[in-house]
């Protein structure tokens, strides 16, 4: 992450993901280059469409949005884009490499070529982390957020501005398993629960990252498809 441009961050929320489903078994942690793209089209006002772009990609789910009221819902999208944007500031990326995906209740973070586990883990986590203790420190219960992330690094696409993969899926199903819902249910003092896959546990385990496996607290993550 060295020498990268340092500039306002602008994270806008909007669009949708497609992509197959696929299954994989994660662990849960509290927290308190070449890129084979391959540009295969340009249209004006369009980014070029990549096709086995290897990224790291980050799933968020807001715990019991669904208790919220319109109030409340439009107020946890504001609350959470600032933490992602706080994330993005830590990174210093540039403004226009940063995509965002709305999933409603949460958002899908498509990173930068040049950001690795070890950024996202590092910096972005720790900094999303951040921002939601201060945004909770200042709120009342009924608009606190509690937050579970994923974190996964894969090949997906960008074709006609939509990213699809089967990493963007298997993000979204562990940032959904029952498994990281009770987990940071049963922690009251825990405003973030972050699982990370089988992919990126093998860079914490090679000791890359500050928090290494000893910080994690193992947990077996049955996702929707596991056939194993």
């Amino acid at each position: 992450m060295q020498g990268r441009p340092v500039g306002d961050v602008s994270v806008k929320i909007g669009g949708n993901a497609h992509g197959p489903v696929a299954a994989g078994v994660g662990h849960v942690i509290r927290v308190n280059d070449a890129e084979r793209d391959a540009a295969v089209g340009t249209e004006s006002g369009r980014r070029p469409d990549l096709l086995a772009a290897h990224r790291v990609v980050v799933t968020t789910d807001v715990q019991r949005s669904s208790s919220r009221n319109n109030v409340g819902q439009r107020r946890m999208r504001r609350a959470l884009e600032e933490c992602v944007h706080a994330g993005a500031a830590a990174l210093g990326v540039v403004e226009d490499s940063f995509e965002v995906v709305d999933r409603g209740d949460g958002v899908q973070v498509v990173m930068p070529e040049a950001v690795t586990p070890v950024d996202v883990l590092d910096t972005f986590v720790e900094a999303v982390a951040k921002a939601l203790r201060e945004h909770n420190a200042a709120a009342s219960d009924g608009y606190r957020i509690d937050l579970r992330a994923a974190v996964h690094v894969g090949y997906v696409d960008r074709v006609s501005g939509e990213w699809s993969g089967t990493p963007l899926v298997h993000a979204a199903r562990l940032a959904d398993a029952p498994e990281v819902k009770r987990a940071l249910e049963e922690d009251g003092d825990a405003c973030l629960a972050l699982v990370v896959s089988d992919a990126v546990k093998r860079v914490v385990d090679e000791g890359y990252c500050r928090i290494g496996p000893a910080g994690y607290r193992h947990v077996a993550v049955l996702v929707k498809g596991d056939l194993g």
